[in-house]
């Protein structure tokens, strides 16, 4: 079984590929005197690659499975997510600035390469291995993305509660005439968010908890679900 650090950092590397890391580059922009809201990237490319390639490799579920080194299969496989990345490419350049489109376009990525790991799967593992690998992946799949979504309502939370408090700091960076009147600007922001930048760091930290719970539910079934030898 893997150790916990090992899920914290996988659990991180989801966190930072969705760009909820906006609310510590708040802080980071605080600090370089930078107006809030500058330089936090919206969902784009690498966004829903990180979310759906977690499942391509994984070296855990691959060191207990009897997979058939099969080079046409994977093949087929490499094929399917060049194709699955090309479509999501395309999607969200379309998309634009609609979320709802740009989400779709992440779900639709993320539903490829699952049905293309899926097909990789039947083509490789024997048939008494078969079930419980493809319970296992959608389980994963399920962790990801209950994942994303607690953490994209974390920082959706952010910034609804720290709305005022950068409207605040807007019109007072504005009105300010010295380097003293926006230093105490920027210390009255920082101020203000920081019960917001907690409950956020609470939920982020109750995320990765949830999400290492639920890897080590997937690992323990399927050890358990796969042929003893």
């Amino acid at each position: 079984m893997a150790t916990r650090r090992t899920l914290a950092a996988t659990a991180a590397a989801l966190l930072i590929g969705t760009g909820v890391a906006a609310g510590g580059a708040t802080v980071a922009q605080a600090r370089e005197g930078h107006a809030p809201g500058h330089g936090a990237q919206a969902p784009g490319h690498a966004f829903g690659h990180k979310l759906g390639l977690g499942q391509v490799k994984d070296r855990w579920l691959d060191s207990r499975v009897d997979r058939t080194d099969a080079q046409e299969a994977r093949a087929a496989l490499r094929a399917a997510l060049e194709s699955a990345r090309a479509t999501f490419h395309d999607a969200v350049d379309a998309a634009g600035s609609d979320k709802a489109a740009r989400e779709a376009a992440r779900v639709a990525f993320a539903d490829a390469v699952l049905t293309s790991v899926l097909a990789f799967d039947a083509a490789t593992l024997p048939a008494d291995q078969l079930d419980a690998v493809t319970a296992y992946r959608v389980a994963m799949a399920d962790a990801i993305e209950s994942l994303r979504a607690t953490v994209a309502a974390a920082h959706a939370d952010f910034r609804g509660a720290t709305a005022e408090a950068q409207a605040a700091l807007k019109a007072a960076m504005a009105s300010a005439t010295t380097r003293e009147e926006r230093r105490d600007a920027w210390a009255a922001y920082r101020e203000a968010i920081e019960p917001a930048r907690e409950a956020q760091r609470s939920a982020l930290r109750g995320a990765t908890e949830t999400f290492q719970n639920s890897v080590d539910a997937a690992r323990d079934a399927v050890e358990a679900a796969l042929p003893q030898s």
